[in-house]
């Protein structure tokens, strides 16, 4: 009988360490998301390797947050740096939806899934339009979840970005994505896209030396080490944007 439990033990320590095993694969497959980049597009073999490897790690009950999290991370980052062609964006982007919906119904304080899941809806609404945006109630979606979350930088963006219906919606509003724009950048002044969007804004206010002030902050900031590919991509749209600025005033 023994023999028999300790029969047992081992094959639910192997069983655990499986899929930890894959947990691990897939955390140090993320952590190195940008090497063998080609320019600011990642290595797809990498990418497809920690999506499997988190998707096997789900199955373990005792990681399947921590799994859940890094599946839902890691196709968000393929979304965004991994090439496709443009005709299958918007099928790739259903399911980035519909994967990072299920994910936070299953997780709604895991702060990481609800940025990535607001983050897929506003992207989704700002694609589909005003109509569709309208029917399935993106903004209060989006709202309620970044909220939720004290998501500040999805929370202004989606201000920025979602269709505006004048008399039948009151929120977006760029009034508040200024506030939380705002409020991002002062939590967190090392992400770059603080800066990108807060400048962005600031273009659309027709407040170019302000747009022009962000824009050199963001710059100076340089590429975080964790954040190589992102942070690269920050860069090159704050210097094309700087571009645009310049290009605008030069004609005045």
């Amino acid at each position: 009988m023994k023999h028999f439990f300790a029969t047992l033990f081992l094959l639910a320590a192997g069983a655990l360490g499986y899929a930890n095993e894959d947990l691990r694969i897939a955390d140090s497959c993320y952590a190195a998301r940008a090497e063998r980049a080609k320019g600011d597009k990642a290595d797809p073999k990498n990418a497809r390797l920690m999506i499997d490897h988190y998707l096997k790690a789900m199955s373990d009950s005792t990681v399947w947050e921590r799994a859940t999290e890094g599946y839902v991370k890691s196709l968000f980052f393929s979304f965004r740096f991994v090439h496709f062609e443009t005709h299958q964006r918007k099928a790739k982007l259903d399911s980035l939806k519909a994967i990072s919906e299920t994910a936070y119904m299953q997780f709604p304080k895991n702060k990481e899934i609800a940025h990535v899941y607001a983050s897929a809806l506003s992207m989704w609404g700002n694609e589909r339009g005003a109509l569709t945006s309208v029917k399935d109630g993106v903004a209060a979606k989006v709202r309620d979840v970044a909220t939720a979350a004290e998501d500040y930088q999805v929370l202004g963006r989606a201000h920025f970005v979602l269709p505006y219906v004048p008399l039948i919606l009151s929120w977006p509003d760029k009034k508040l994505a200024d506030k939380y724009l705002n409020m991002a950048l002062q939590r967190d002044p090392k992400d770059i896209y603080n800066y990108y969007f807060m400048a962005e804004l600031r273009f659309d206010q027709k407040r170019y030396a302000d747009a022009l002030n962000l824009i050199d902050r963001g710059l100076s900031r340089g590429v975080r080490t964790n954040y190589f590919l992102e942070d690269k991509r920050g860069r090159w749209q704050l210097k094309e944007l700087q571009k645009k600025i310049n290009a605008k005033l030069d004609k005045k």
